[in-house]
C-alpha cells in the first residue's frame, strides 16, 4: 500500500498533465478499492453470526465504489474527456456509504444471530430508502429534471457531508465502547473515514473550481486514505481470528424508531421545501412524486414488519404455551395439559354414551403410578441420580403406551396415563404392559455406571364409572377411586397394579370428595396384577372386593 502511495506522490511530482498521469492515477485508486473491497471479503468468509455480516457490508462499500471508479476511467481513459458534472455515478458514490451505516446501526458486530431476523432486514432496507429518498428528493431534480450544476453540487455536498457525519459519529460511538484491539481497529476507522471524507470534498471544490485533473495533487490525499481502508480491513481480518467478539460489543440503536422517524420526516421535508424553498414546477412536482412514492414503499415495509413481529409474536406464545404444559425434566405433559384437555375428552365420550349405552371402545381409562422405593434413590444416591431414573422410567412408560394416550406427571415420582378410546377390559393387559416396561427384573436402569432395580405400583379405574349411568361419577372421582387401586396396589406388597369397578353390591363402599360432600361409591377390585413365583412376571393374583375404609389413601412414596 505503501508502494502506491508514494507511486501517486512520485507519478504527480514527474509526470506532466496527460493520458499517462490520468492512467497511472485511476489504475492506482482501482487497484487501492479493489484491494480493499476484496479484503473485506476475504474477513467475511473466515467469520461467522453477525461479524460475518459487517464484513460483507464493508465488501459491498468497497465493491460499489470499485464500480464507480470503472465508470470513471472510462470517460477518462476509453472516451478521453473529463467526467461530466453532474456525474451519472454520484449517486453510486454516495449509497456505497449506507452499508457502512448499515452494519453499524444494525449492531452486526456481535456475533449473534438476531440479525438473521426479517425485521432488522427491513429495517435495513428502511434506512436505504430514507437516505435513497433524500438522494432523491435533493440532489436529482438538478440533475434531470432542471440541469443545475451549481445547485447539484451544492446539495450533493451537503447532503453526503450529512452521511459522512452520521458514519463518524457512529464509528465514535463504536470505538468509545469498544474494548482491547477492536479499540485501535475503530480508532483507524474513524481517521480513515475522516481522512477521505475530507479529501472527497478537497477534489470535488477543485472540479467546481475547474483547477481538478486525474493525478493532480488533490488526488494525493485521497490515495493515501484509500490505502488507510486496506489497513483496516487487515487489521479487522487479525482481530477476527484472535480477539473475542464480545470486545466490539455496541449498544444497538432502536431502528424501528428510527424507520417511523423516517417516515414521518417525508411530509415534513416536503413541506418546507414547498412553502420556503424557491423552485421551479417541474422540480416541486418532480419532488411531490417522489414522496408519494417513497410513503407508499416505506409504508409497505412497515406492514411487512409487523406483519413478521405478529408471526413471531404467535410463535413466541405457542413456545411458551408449549413449555407452560410440559414437565420440564420428564418432557411429559403437566397437570394444566391435564385440567385443559381431558374436559373436552369426558364430553365427547358422554355424547357417545348418550346415543348408546353399549358404546364399547369409547372410555377414557386413567392409570395413576407411583414408583417403587423412590425415595431410598434418592436418599441413597443423591436427587440427580433420581431425576435421571424418572427421565429414563419416563421412557419406558412411553415405550408400552400407545401414541394416542396421554401421559402426565402428575407430582414427584407419580405418573397419571390417560388412555383415550379404551375398553376397560383391555386395561388389564395395558397395566401389564407398563409393570412389564418399568420392572422387568433382566432389564435394570442403567445411571452413570450404577444398576438400580426399579418397579412400580398401578391403580387405575375407567371413565365412565358407570356405563348405565354415566353422569353418576366426575372425572374427580374416578381418579381418586384409581387413587384408591393404587393404596391397594402398594399394601400388597407393590410392584403390582390394581383396578377397580363398580359393584352392584353396596357391602364394600368407598367414601370420596364428589363436589363440596363425600359420597359413596360401592366398589370391586377388577383384577390385582402381581409378580408370581412361576416365571411369567406378571398374572392375576388376587381377584375379590376391596375392603371398605379410608377415604384418603395417604401417602404412597415408599
Amino acid at each position: 500500500m505503501c508502494v502506491l502511495v508514494l507511486w501517486q506522490l512520485a507519478s504527480t511530482a514527474l509526470v506532466a498533465r496527460g493520458l499517462a498521469l490520468t492512467v497511472n492515477s485511476d489504475l492506482i485508486s482501482f487497484v487501492l478499492m479493489l484491494s480493499a473491497a476484496l479484503i473485506f471479503l476475504r474477513n467475511a468468509v473466515t467469520s461467522t453470526g453477525r461479524l460475518r455480516l459487517s464484513w460483507y457490508l464493508l465488501a459491498a462499500c468497497w465493491g460499489t465504489r470499485t464500480i464507480v471508479q470503472l465508470i470513471w476511467m472510462y470517460f477518462d481513459i476509453v472516451l478521453r474527456q473529463e467526467t461530466p458534472n453532474p456525474f451519472v455515478g454520484d449517486i453510486l458514490l454516495f449509497l456505497s456509504n449506507i452499508p457502512v451505516l448499515a452494519a453499524l446501526l444494525l449492531e452486526t458486530q456481535q456475533d449473534s444471530p438476531d440479525w438473521q431476523k426479517p425485521q432488522e432486514r427491513v429495517d435495513f432496507f428502511l434506512l436505504l430508502l430514507w437516505w435513497l429518498y433524500l438522494y432523491l428528493f435533493f440532489v436529482i431534480p438538478w440533475q434531470y429534471v432542471v440541469l443545475d450544476p451549481g445547485r447539484y453540487g451544492s446539495s450533493y455536498d451537503r447532503l453526503n457531508g450529512l452521511l459522512d457525519l452520521a458514519l463518524l459519529l457512529m464509528l465514535g460511538l463504536a470505538r468509545r465502547q469498544a474494548s482491547g484491539g477492536w479499540k485501535w481497529f475503530y480508532g483507524i476507522f474513524f481517521s480513515a473515514q475522516l481522512f477521505i471524507s475530507i479529501s472527497g470534498y478537497v477534489a470535488n471544490w477543485a472540479i467546481d473550481q475547474q483547477s481538478y485533473y486525474p493525478g493532480s495533487i488533490y488526488d494525493l490525499p485521497y490515495t493515501a486514505a484509500l490505502a488507510a481502508f486496506t489497513v483496516v480491513g487487515l487489521l479487522g481480518g487479525t482481530l477476527s481470528a484472535t480477539e473475542p467478539v464480545a470486545s466490539m460489543r455496541v449498544n444497538k440503536l432502536p431502528l424501528t424508531k428510527l424507520g417511523v422517524l423516517a417516515l414521518l420526516s417525508l411530509p415534513v421535508i416536503t413541506a418546507w421545501t414547498v412553502l420556503y424553498q424557491s423552485a421551479p414546477p417541474p422540480v416541486v412536482q418532480f419532488r411531490l412524486l417522489v414522496v408519494l412514492v417513497t410513503i407508499f414503499a416505506m409504508t409497505l415495509l412497515l406492514v411487512s414488519r409487523q406483519s413478521q413481529l405478529a408471526r413471531e409474536l404467535a410463535r413466541a406464545a405457542d413456545v411458551l404455551q408449549e413449555a407452560s404444559v410440559t414437565d420440564p425434566l420428564t418432557g411429559v405433559r403437566n397437570r394444566r395439559f391435564f385440567e385443559a384437555v381431558i374436559p373436552g375428552d369426558t364430553s365427547s365420550v358422554l355424547r357417545t354414551y348418550a346415543s348408546s349405552r353399549e358404546s364399547l371402545g369409547r372410555e377414557l381409562i386413567f392409570y395413576l403410578l407411583d414408583l417403587d422405593g423412590f425415595k431410598e434413590v434418592n436418599d441413597h444416591y443423591g436427587h440427580t441420580t433420581g431425576d435421571k431414573l424418572l427421565v429414563e422410567v419416563t421412557k419406558r412408560i412411553r415405550a408400552a403406551i400407545r401414541e394416542s394416550d396421554i401421559l402426565v406427571r402428575w407430582g414427584g415420582d407419580e405418573f397419571l396415563i390417560v388412555s383415550r378410546y379404551s375398553d376397560s377390559a383391555e386395561a388389564e393387559t395395558v397395566a401389564s404392559r407398563i409393570l412389564t416396561a418399568v420392572g422387568d427384573p433382566q432389564r435394570y436402569i442403567s445411571i452413570g455406571g450404577l444398576q438400580i432395580p426399579q418397579t412400580c405400583s398401578i391403580g387405575w379405574a375407567a371413565f365412565p364409572w358407570d356405563r348405565q349411568q354415566p353422569m353418576k361419577a366426575s372425572v374427580d372421582v374416578v381418579l381418586a377411586l384409581a387413587d384408591r387401586g393404587l393404596y391397594e396396589a402398594k399394601v400388597k406388597g407393590k410392584n403390582r397394579a390394581v383396578g377397580v369397578s363398580p359393584s352392584k353390591s353396596s357391602k364394600f363402599v368407598l367414601t370420596v370428595a364428589d363436589g363440596d360432600q363425600l359420597s359413596p361409591y360401592p366398589v370391586k377390585t377388577l383384577c390385582v396384577l402381581g409378580p408370581t413365583q412361576s416365571g411369567e412376571p406378571f398374572a392375576r393374583i388376587f381377584q375379590g372386593h376391596l375392603e371398605a375404609g379410608m377415604t384418603s389413601p395417604g401417602p404412597r412414596g415408599v
